[in-house]
């Protein structure tokens, strides 16, 4: 073989073997671009049939209440939107909020998705102080708004405030604006936290006026389960429901006889019931 055979020879033998991998990827690409068009095709019909599709609209959401609570009100179990909307769509927040105008007895609200087409209410509810009595029997929180619409016969367990004019209605989610609110709540809370009231539970609050010729504030009247009256005002109680706690359980029978236990005094007055004016 001559020098010029061998050059061809040796030029032939080291072409790159490139244009042979390009040969089989041509079709290769082929198939990924079908693929790729046929998986953006699925994805836009199932994008449509999710968006069209009734199955993925919601009507109503369903509320949760927490572990340990209890509905004191018909809370119509369920928040009906009006008109439906997407599950994917909707705005978790405004729902939220919405829920609380709606249902004010409630205190937080956290809705959710749950997949794929439920949407849900996770809530607390507002604890009420007591109940006002006005024309009707009103759930009212210690802040002074009311909590549910008034019912003609009182909720059992919960103290009855003589506060306002028995024949004033109030409105749910609204504030009751009554000023000695503060002064009955305030006194109440604390001789429910004090535990000294024994078994026994405070059944009625209302406001004493304070004598004419006196400048000191309305007097906090408590009743009990058992017709005891506590007469208080709002302060530092705390060592005053102490020894009255140690007087009804040291002295249960006496106590029995008692009319009124005055907590203004640091010595607590106790007025018997011959001699109760």
């Amino acid at each position: 073989m001559n020098l010029r055979d061998r050059a061809r020879s040796s030029r032939r033998a080291s072409r790159p073997a490139w244009p042979g991998w390009a040969t089989r990827l041509v079709p290769v690409m082929k198939s990924l671009s079908l693929i790729a068009a046929a998986g953006l095709v699925v994805s836009v019909g199932l994008a449509m049939f999710i968006h069209r599709s009734p199955y993925f609209w919601v009507s109503a959401i369903e509320i949760h209440l927490a572990p340990g609570q209890q509905w004191l009100t018909d809370p119509r179990i369920g928040y009906r939107l009006q008109p439906p909307i997407h599950v994917w769509q909707a705005n978790l927040r405004e729902l939220a909020a919405a829920i609380r105008r709606e249902h004010p007895q409630l205190e937080t609200v956290v809705v959710h998705r749950e997949l794929p087409n439920r949407l849900m209410a996770s809530v607390t509810l507002r604890a009420p102080v007591g109940q006002l009595r006005g024309r009707r029997f009103y759930l009212v929180a210690p802040d002074g708004m009311v909590l549910a619409p008034g019912s003609p016969t009182a909720w059992e367990g919960l103290p009855v405030l003589l506060l306002g004019s028995r024949t004033a209605a109030y409105q749910p989610g609204q504030s009751c604006a009554l000023p000695e609110l503060r002064q009955a709540v305030a006194v109440l809370r604390e001789v429910q936290r004090s535990n000294a009231l024994g078994r026994h539970r405070v059944s009625t609050v209302r406001m004493t006026p304070p004598a004419m010729e006196s400048a000191a504030a309305e007097v906090v009247t408590l009743v009990l389960d058992n017709g005891l009256e506590l007469r208080a005002a709002p302060g530092d109680l705390g060592p005053r429901l102490a020894r009255l706690g140690e007087l009804m359980q040291t002295k249960g029978q006496d106590m029995a006889q008692a009319q009124y236990v005055d907590l203004r005094f640091d010595d607590l007055v106790v007025g018997l019931k011959d001699e109760a004016s």
